[in-house]
């Protein structure tokens, strides 16, 4: 197993900070859109990404996802990990837009959200 990394790189881009999901086969993407999917259903209400054995933390960084009332994208928490906090309908949108990396990520690279003025790149080789 390749185990996808996330990693934050808060000066990578002129556009701001983001954060980098990269490395990963299609099974790993489609564990990420099983995560989207349990949430948008309200089968769970957070997931601690970092805590997946299929995910290597670069740097030791943690991104948790989660229900919130409204759409507050990802949100740095006073700990320094990140919370990436959608309304549960938008969830959908989210594993909408994973389903190509799941069918074959060779050479894909997605923005996912920008909400909270952090960005979200599902990148299958890291670049974007």
């Amino acid at each position: 197993m390749i185990a996808m990394k996330v990693e934050y790189l808060p000066d990578a881009s002129p556009h701001g900070p983001f954060i980098r999901l990269y490395d990963f086969t299609s099974e790993e993407a489609a564990c990420l859109q099983e995560a989207c999917h349990a949430l948008h259903i309200g089968r769970i209400e957070r997931f601690d990404l970092h805590a997946q054995p299929w995910v290597t933390n670069v740097g030791g960084f943690r991104l948790s996802l989660g229900i919130a009332d409204w759409n507050r994208g990802l949100v740095e928490q006073r700990d320094g990990s990140f919370a990436w906090l959608l309304k549960q309908t938008w969830w959908d949108n989210v594993e909408g837009l994973i389903e190509p990396l799941v069918q074959n990520p060779t050479g894909w690279a997605q923005w996912i959200d920008s909400n909270g003025g952090t960005d979200l790149l599902l990148s299958y080789d890291g670049t974007w």
